[in-house]
């Protein structure tokens, strides 16, 4: 499916350089940007019976009011002078539930970009993404320092697993392998089973995208004790891969937050253009 929206979130605080990006990709390809101003609220103060209340609390949600609605505007005045298709929407909440309203929004959009050197990455970068990946059910594109031109790619690498994260990505991304010159089934240390991979790993996806005139190559990696993220990064860059597609957060929210993982290792050195499903 073609994408004919993109979504992108920006705070307050926000510096330009991912709106920009956004409102670039769009005039490339004459797609719809739909942007999210967020604005994080105090959290309301906790009263016991007979204490005075505190005004300080409602000042201090007059003021991220106020600057929410400038910063609207703001982002407005810029969309208008790119002369794009555009709408900006304000969300205010509180910290704890920036993800469900970045979430909310995202579902009446066809994927979200996300600069992952964009400034506040502790709490704007990682909760646009959990919010697009875990309540939106929607696809992340996530953008390294260098800028995305293009919404399509030449060359694609999958980096699969036979999962079911990783069959989500390969469903969102169909449209861009199938104006691509090379597509690349990409994993690393695959065991061969019935249950996962099959007797010849990465061949039933090979020729479910054969059917839809998708050029297709399998290549198996073999990690040598090397984390799976810096093995399908470097290999990404040596076959000079346009966009990565796979799944995100195989594992628990939890366990991801605690222990880490494949995903989040690719997040914290990401240098080439990906496309990520939960």
């Amino acid at each position: 499916m073609p994408f004919k929206t993109i979504f992108c979130v920006t705070g307050v605080d926000e510096g330009d350089d991912a709106l920009e990006e956004a409102i670039l990709l769009c005039q490339n390809t004459n797609i719809h940007l739909s942007v999210l101003v967020v604005g994080i609220t105090p959290t309301p103060p906790v009263y016991t019976y007979g204490v005075v209340p505190d005004n300080n609390w409602a000042k201090e949600l007059t003021a991220v009011e106020v600057r929410a609605a400038e910063r609207g505007k703001a982002v407005e005045s810029q969309i208008q002078r790119a002369g794009i298709s555009a709408d900006v929407s304000i969300g205010q909440c509180e910290y704890a539930l920036i993800d469900e309203v970045i979430g909310e929004r995202a579902r009446y959009a066809d994927v979200m970009l996300i600069k992952t050197n964009m400034s506040n990455v502790g709490y704007l970068r990682d909760k646009a993404i959990y919010g697009a990946l875990y309540h939106s059910m929607k696809p992340a594109l996530l953008s390294p320092a260098s800028r995305i031109q293009s919404i399509d790619a030449k060359k694609i690498m999958i980096a699969w697993d036979s999962g079911l994260m990783a069959t989500r990505a390969v469903g969102h991304a169909l449209g861009r392998m199938q104006n691509a010159d090379e597509v690349h089934i990409v994993m690393v240390d695959p065991i061969a089973t019935e249950v996962a991979n099959g007797r010849e790993p990465g061949a039933d996806l090979a020729q479910y995208l054969a059917r839809h005139g998708i050029n297709i190559e399998v290549e198996r990696l073999a990690s040598g004790g090397q984390p799976i993220a810096k093995v399908l990064q470097q290999h990404a860059i040596d076959m000079g891969a346009d966009l990565i597609v796979m799944g995100a957060f195989g594992h628990s929210r939890l366990r991801q937050m605690v222990f880490g993982g494949t995903t989040s290792a690719m997040l914290e050195n990401l240098t080439v253009p990906t496309l990520m499903a939960h």
